[in-house]
């Protein structure tokens, strides 16, 4: 009787504890009030980060210096708070700390609560965080680091974190720029690469094993190996109707997924692949039609519609709309090709489709009206009159922001166009579900 009593006691003391960790963890305002539109007004200058980014992998034998601005920093904020619309977040780069702040939306019906965040971190020769606070908590920046090390270690049952922390050499600020130092990444990357399944979250074996057969499937058909482009819509109707033959209406939606992650990684970018597995037949060489796959007369809308169903599939509507939107806003920069609402388009025609590809509902009704006749003008409407092209002075002096009225009304002509097609109306079903 005394262990028991003893236990309960040992229960109510945890309990309690935790009570009062989430009632100071938790608050009842954002911190954060930034809105992404106005943090994404220099996305352009986020592809000169990704261009450091993709050099430090091609030289990862030698050592690295990677430079961040604020307003790289806040336009990825941007991203992330306009794909994930509870977040909200926040940066600030100056010559002696460089913090990072997030407001996250709990999701409660009655009153709203928040965690707020903000992690300091200070120029050192290694990674040197002053402190980390969550709501009314705040934690010394090593034990912090500390705890993400053995949990990240823990979880992955390696010491990648602990590695990725050694990574770092230095770290330095300016008043616009975080600087930061690395050791030769080659093997990092190499453990990293070993450990990868134990990293992510447990891979869907049945949709890998169906995704590798929907490729190979797409690679067989005759069209695949013409010397001339051929019609992206040909490459869908063969492998949605493959996918029907293949498939009950209780599998219509897996086979519906791997069908678009299929046509994904061969016509969109062969790198999808490493969201779902090893799918590839040669992992030497991926699996690519001979000519391009054209939608609207265009290989960059068939890429923008399948890759944009893709990320539905393994992500969020938002996610995927967030994506196509934050890289239209890249392309403004020089040497970019400039925003373009007709790429827009196919993006969101994408994320409807795959939407309605995969939703219980209306999988199987999707098969049979791709299997039917089927042309492209079915699949997206026409782009005349939509802008593309924009430089950012041009965007900014027509559209301002991407939630501005004229911007807004934009996209909502492209969704009138949308819905116009029958195919698109079929979304109704899923949006009452």
């Amino acid at each position: 009787m005394t262990i028991i009593r003893g236990l309960l006691f040992a229960f109510f003391i945890v309990f309690m504890l935790l009570a009062v960790l989430i009632f100071l963890a938790v608050d009842s305002q954002p911190n954060v009030k930034a809105t992404a539109p106005e943090q994404m007004q220099n996305a352009e200058t986020v592809k000169q980060l990704l261009s450091q980014i993709s050099q430090s992998l091609n030289e990862r034998t030698t050592e690295q210096e990677i430079i961040v601005s604020e307003d790289q920093l806040l336009s990825i904020v941007g991203f992330i708070q306009r794909a994930t619309p509870r977040f909200k977040g926040n940066a600030l780069v100056g010559d002696r700390s460089a913090s990072l702040y997030a407001s996250i939306a709990l999701p409660t019906e009655l009153t709203p609560l928040f965690v707020n965040l903000e992690i300091t971190v200070l120029p050192d020769d290694k990674l040197n965080v002053s402190y980390v606070r969550v709501g009314s908590l705040s934690l010394s920046g090593d034990l912090a680091v500390l705890l993400v090390e053995k949990l990240a270690n823990a979880w992955t049952d390696s010491d990648i974190a602990t590695q990725a922390k050694q990574q770092i050499t230095q770290i330095s600020m300016t008043d616009d720029d975080v600087i930061v130092k690395l050791k030769p990444l080659d093997a990092f990357l190499n453990k990293l690469n070993e450990i990868r399944n134990g990293i992510n979250v447990k891979q869907d074996d049945e949709l890998r094993d169906l995704t590798a057969y929907y490729l190979r499937y797409a690679s067989w058909q005759e069209i695949a190996l013409s010397k001339d482009p051929q019609p992206f819509v040909d490459y869908l109707r063969a492998t949605i109707k493959r996918a029907q033959e293949r498939s009950t209406p209780k599998t219509a939606v897996l086979h519906n997924k791997a069908a678009i992650l299929g046509l994904a990684i061969f016509i969109g970018h062969h790198r999808i692949a490493n969201f779902v597995g090893d799918v590839h037949p040669d992992a030497q060489r991926a699996l690519k039609p001979a000519s391009p796959a054209l939608l609207g007369g265009r290989n960059d809308l068939a890429r923008h519609f399948i890759i944009s169903a893709a990320l539905k599939v393994l992500s969020e509507q938002g996610v995927s709309l967030a994506i196509g939107e934050f890289k239209e806003l890249m392309d403004r920069a020089m040497g970019g090709s400039g925003y373009s609402f007709v790429d827009l388009m196919a993006d969101i025609a994408g994320v409807k489709f795959a939407n309605i590809a995969t939703h219980p509902t209306t999988a199987t009704r999707l098969q049979e009206i791709i299997g039917e006749t089927f042309d492209e003008k079915m699949l997206l409407p026409s782009y005349e009159g939509l802008p593309e092209g924009l430089n950012k002075s041009q965007f900014e002096a027509d559209y301002d922001r991407v939630d501005s009225t004229a911007y807004r009304k934009r996209v909502n002509e492209i969704e009138r166009r949308l819905a116009e097609l029958p195919l698109y109306q079929l979304e109704f079903s899923v949006n009452s579900q």
